[in-house]
């Protein structure tokens, strides 16, 4: 297997957790681009570890603990007026900011925004909530755009595009 790089892998958002954290709830969502993303979120989880003391032996073994999931984050360049950045702005900026995201290596037509999703491409799903938008600094050498951070709430699901309904 080849290795690939992440050109023409699509991100897509949509306010809202779905029913259930399924690929069928996942998918039966209404999902809108996050056109001119420049990184992608980085989606799993991480676990605590819990140091259980045993006096018998004099030594501490570690046990996994509680998972989280990742607090991350995502860029995009362009003034925000974008339908999907817009609308993760907006979350981001409100005070609960629950917030699907879907991440596509999309082999459908590309119509100036990268491959759009096609039946049976891989996709993984996360939810949680945006949060901290913050613009681009503006001088001499850097252009409009931002970052929004994203926690996710819940295990990442990994599944196929659904067929178009």
């Amino acid at each position: 297997m080849a290795t690939k790089n992440h050109i023409g892998v699509t991100l897509w958002g949509v306010a809202g957790a779905p029913a259930d954290n399924t690929d069928t709830a996942f998918a039966a969502q209404t999902w809108v681009q996050l056109k001119g993303h420049q990184t992608l979120p980085v989606f799993g989880v991480s676990h605590s570890n819990t140091d259980v003391p045993d006096l018998s032996t004099g030594f501490s073994s570690g046990v996994k603990g509680m998972a989280s999931g990742r607090d991350t984050q995502f860029t995009f360049h362009g003034d925000g007026s974008d339908t999907g950045i817009a609308t993760a702005v907006d979350a981001a900026n409100e005070q609960q900011g629950i917030y699907s995201l879907k991440i596509v290596r999309g082999t459908g037509v590309d119509t100036g925004d990268g491959p759009a999703p096609a039946p049976d491409d891989v996709v993984e799903y996360a939810h949680g909530y945006l949060h901290s938008f913050e613009g681009n600094q503006g001088d001499g050498s850097s252009h409009e755009g931002g970052s929004i951070s994203f926690k996710q709430n819940a295990p990442t699901i990994k599944g196929v595009q659904p067929a178009a309904v």
